[in-house]
């Protein structure tokens, strides 16, 4: 059979005969060669997983190696049917369970069923009579609603003279209201026109601000090009001598001495694993260089967020110094460990002076004294969180602390100063600063700052009148503060307005803008990125170094087998492959470091943005002059057209009024007119549902109406009839009023499950006389197969000096079935399962090698393999083994058996009936070096004389 691969393209071919995948396959299958079967198929890697083999998976894969195909076919077959057969009998079960619920409620419900007659009748009776009771409130309704029609009429012909003599009076008034509108439009338009203007001078000088911190930050890359170009090449220059250095060393090194034959085969493993050492250093020098380059980046990322966090800085020390706020510092440290390490539950922000950013610079010593006592507290949004800054700050002996908001910091803050311009109000201190939603939902809990007032002018009368009718409690004007105390008792009129100085700014005049907050998170989520790339890198070096140790223990292994020659060749030539390493991995390196662009070429670049930047910079400021100009005339404008607006708007109010006393006596003959219209509508509908109600519920027929001249004409002796049939009917209790349908559905229930139960019974029999049938042909074939398989188990075992046992495991399930291995290696111990936590990795495959070897006289497959079974062997037990290994695979009528291995012991067994088979070919084997290997080096004379005395070569 062959397999020929040629690009995407695989052919087959069968003794030189092309065939298709699909009849290999089928071949494969026919002559029972089973790839993926453990007892036919051992590599020494499957070894572990031999013995991990459960006991049931053990049993599958013996019946598929053993026997005939029906012997697990048959297995799978019961295993399916006993499967089937459990389903079918709680199937069963549950169907008997339910029959029987269904037998018992139909008996329950004989009684109700009589009951039930009795009951309609009565009720029939006194549906016939609400039939007539609903027919005569037909005839009432309809009487009702014809008298209320009369008195609509009238009050109809009293409004229409009235709305005639109104109709004189509207045309001038609604003339002028017109007027007064369009005089109101207009000053609405240049109020709204003034606005957008202050929008655009207030976005004219955001971008002013913003650009400057641009053309700031260009500049400072800039300056920072140079040292990083100068850094570059130092590095290359370095790196170079490094690799001059290396090269020399190289060159000046002795030839590596030549030597037997024996230290050659020694040699040429131990330049394996040397290469797969290089292989490993060269890995380890481009970590190196990775990691090296992440950490040149770290100190770029970390000098970057030193430089965002410096204005900050200059308002920690003004706030520390101000409030004397000791230790505030660390503990800001301290919070910012925290939560980069995720240790908060919610969100933490603060201390809550570094998170304002005042708008209006005017307003700074207002806000910093009405917040004065929270601008070095922390806001959280957990309450756990703060109980956790509040220990700490215990701890560390510091005056902050820690305030909560549980609300949805997202919401909008009610903060409108707009109803209190008139009394010369410019603003809330809510709305002169900026700062994050938790930081801003806190200050107006805290202090109110949505009620706390900035005026332009000192006027104290409007102060008084203003938090007297308002609750206002405190305002600040540009020479005091005004507070308002109220009673200790709760009168208003007991109250009292205090007046203060105000104190310069102190904190907040510094600026800490937005724009810088999200660059350093930017900075930061990018720091932790490189962070976390070094210590991947550093761990990948360190698990390259662990992949070292093994091969260098192997290579000192083989080194103390040689004689001091051999150790002085190694030596030289673990010096120079070395030294050839270091000098690849450097020369690596070096064309990474040339390939880098130097960074000075960045620099015409960042002067053309700065250049930019300045033009934009100018075009703002100009844009911002020039919507101040046109705010001021726009001012103008609407002050002329509001004087306008009021005179109109007083003339059409008086005009208004004198209309408005008309209209009121229209509308209360108006509203006298619909009520009676309401009451006639009422009526009319009252009578029309009650019509259709009684056709479509109470419908007449001939012998309803003969019915009806038999009952009393009165609706309330009719009414007191129909409780008394209802008082009768209600003592016939029927909890079910479904009870002849619920009878009836249960029963033909019942004779569709009485049919399916007999069913399943059947099959159940059925089922189980067929599962009897399989087993008696199954089960006495796989016993004599493990009994056969226990008798050369145990035969092997005892051998070796040691104990083994095969035995079958029966179950009333057949996928319970199972193999059980136990072995016994040490005469205090007992026989024990095999597993692969149990046993050594040499017992393993002692106890492994030996199954297969029972297996060898039962098997039908035409050939088996194992792949190094005996690496985990020591030399006693592997001789042992080879020994039954031979003596089973060459008895008459077993299969081929093939055992690959890289070594044997010396001296070992060998009958006519043993092939060995060296690889040693191939066209690109050098004659110089395939001449140091022949048969008598290989074997040694004294094996080859043995070989040939029964008739071997090789």
């Amino acid at each position: 059979m062959e397999k020929t691969a040629e690009g995407y393209t695989t052919s087959w071919r069968i003794n030189r005969v092309s065939r298709t995948k699909k009849e290999v396959t089928e071949l494969v299958r026919s002559i029972n060669i089973q790839f993926e079967n453990l007892c036919q198929f051992l590599p020494q890697d499957k070894v572990v997983e031999f013995a991990r083999m459960n006991e049931y998976e053990l049993l599958v894969a013996t019946e598929r190696a053993v026997g005939s195909t029906s012997l697990y076919e048959t297995h799978q077959t019961l295993i399916a049917m006993r499967a089937e057969v459990k389903q079918k009998e709680v199937t069963a079960q549950a169907q008997k369970q339910r029959l029987d619920q269904l037998k018992l409620e139909n008996q329950q419900l004989e009684r109700d069923y009589k009951r039930f007659n009795q009951r309609w009748k009565l009720l029939h009776r006194v549906d016939v009579m609400k039939k007539k009771i609903a027919w005569m409130h037909v005839r009432e309704k309809q009487l009702k609603a014809k008298q209320l029609k009369e008195e609509l009429v009238k009050a109809d012909k009293a409004v229409a003279q009235a709305n005639e003599e109104a109709k004189g009076d509207e045309t001038p008034a609604r003339r002028r209201r017109d007027d007064a509108d369009a005089a109101k439009r207009t000053a609405n338009d240049l109020q709204n026109a003034i606005k957008r203007k202050e929008e655009e001078a207030r976005l004219a000088a955001d971008k002013l601000e913003k650009d400057g911190n641009a053309v700031t930050e260009l500049r400072e890359r800039l300056d920072g090009l140079a040292a990083a170009s100068q850094k570059q090449k130092a590095e290359v220059k370095q790196l170079q001598d490094k690799l001059t250095k290396v090269e020399a060393t190289v060159e000046s090194l002795p030839p590596v001495p030549d030597h037997s034959a024996k230290i050659q085969v020694l040699q040429q493993e131990m330049n394996n694993i040397r290469d797969q050492l290089a292989h490993l250093e060269a890995e380890k020098g481009q970590l190196a260089d990775a990691a090296h380059n992440a950490r040149i980046e770290h100190g770029r990322l970390a000098g970057e967020l030193r430089q965002c966090d410096s204005l900050k800085y200059q308002r920690m020390q003004a706030l520390v110094q101000a409030q004397r706020a000791h230790g505030l510092d660390s503990a800001t440290d301290w919070v910012n460990r925290q939560r980069a390490a995720d240790a908060f539950k919610g969100e933490v922000v603060g201390p809550i002076g570094l998170e304002i950013k005042v708008k209006v610079p005017d307003c700074a010593p207002y806000l910093e004294q009405a917040a004065w006592w929270q601008l070095q507290n922390f806001a959280v949004t957990h309450q756990e969180d703060a109980n956790m800054l509040l220990a700490e700050f215990k701890r560390q002996n510091i005056r902050s602390s820690a305030v909560a908001y549980t609300g949805d910091i997202h919401a909008p803050i009610a903060s409108n100063s707009a109803p209190y311009r008139a009394y010369g109000v410019a603003c809330s201190l809510d709305e002169v600063y900026d700062a994050h939603p938790l930081v801003k939902h806190c200050l107006a809990n805290l202090c109110s700052l949505d009620k706390v007032l900035v005026m332009e002018q000192h006027n104290m009368q409007a102060i008084r009148a203003l938090m007297e009718q308002h609750h206002i409690g405190q305002v600040f004007t540009p020479q005091l503060k005004v507070s308002y105390i109220p009673s200790a008792h709760g009168g208003r009129e007991d109250a009292s307005i205090a007046t203060s100085g105000l104190f310069p700014s102190r904190v907040l005049t510094g600026a800490v803008g937005a724009d810088i907050d999200q660059r350093k998170q930017q900075l930061q989520a990018r720091l932790a990125q490189v962070e976390a790339s070094i210590q991947q890198l550093d761990g990948q070096v360190a698990a390259a170094q662990q992949r070292e140790a093994p091969l260098h223990a192997r290579l000192d292994e083989l080194s103390g087998h040689r004689s001091q020659l051999a150790k002085e060749t190694s030596l030289a030539s673990t010096k120079r492959a070395n030294l050839n390493r270091a000098y690849k991995a450097g020369q690596t390196h070096l064309a990474k470091l040339e390939a880098r662009a130097d960074p000075l070429a960045q620099a015409p670049g960042l002067e053309r943005q700065i250049a930019r930047a300045l033009v934009a910079h100018h075009a703002t400021l100009t844009k911002q002059i020039e919507a101040a100009l046109k705010q001021w005339q726009l001012l103008q404008q609407h002050a002329v057209a509001e004087l306008v607006w009021r005179e109109l708007d007083m003339q059409a109010v008086a005009m208004q009024r004198a209309l408005d006393s008309r209209r009121a006596a229209v509308r209360l003959l108006d509203k006298a007119a619909r009520a009676a219209k309401q009451r006639y509508q009422l009526a009319e509908d009252e009578f029309k549902r009650a019509k259709q109600v009684a056709e479509t519920e109470h419908p007449l027929d001939k012998a309803t109406k003969d019915r009806f001249a038999n009952m009393p004409n009165d609706i309330e002796t009719l009414e007191e009839e129909v409780e008394t049939l209802k008082q009768q009917a209600a003592e016939l209790v029927v909890n079910d009023p479904h009870v002849v349908e619920n009878y009836q559905l249960r029963q033909t229930e019942i004779e569709g499950l009485e049919q399916q139960v007999a069913e399943l019974q059947d099959q159940l029999g059925a089922a189980q006389q067929e599962m009897d049938r399989l087993k008696e042909n199954w089960l006495p074939e796989l016993q004599r197969i493990v009994g056969l398989i226990n008798t050369s188990f145990s035969s092997n075992f005892s051998q070796i000096g040691c104990a083994g046992e095969v035995l079958l495991g029966q179950h009333e399930d057949y996928d319970k079935f199972s193999i059980q291995i136990k072995v016994k290696f040490r005469e205090e111990e007992e026989l024990q399962l095999l597993t692969a936590q149990r046993q050594s990795g040499g017992e393993r495959s002692v106890s492994t090698i030996l199954y297969l070897i029972a297996l060898q006289g039962v098997t039908v497959t035409p050939f088996r393999v194992v792949d190094e079974i005996n690496q985990g062997m020591d030399p006693v037990n592997e001789r042992k083994v080879f020994t039954q290994l031979v003596e089973a695979s060459c008895k008459e009528g077993t299969p081929q058996c093939f055992l690959l291995t890289p070594k044997l012991l010396p001296d070992l067994p060998f009958t006519e009936d043993i092939t060995v088979l060296h690889i040693f070919n191939g066209g690109f084997i050098a004659p110089e070096v395939a001449g140091q290997y022949s048969r008598e080096t290989l074997f040694g004379s004294k094996h080859m004389e043995a070989l040939q005395s029964v008739g071997m070569a090789i």
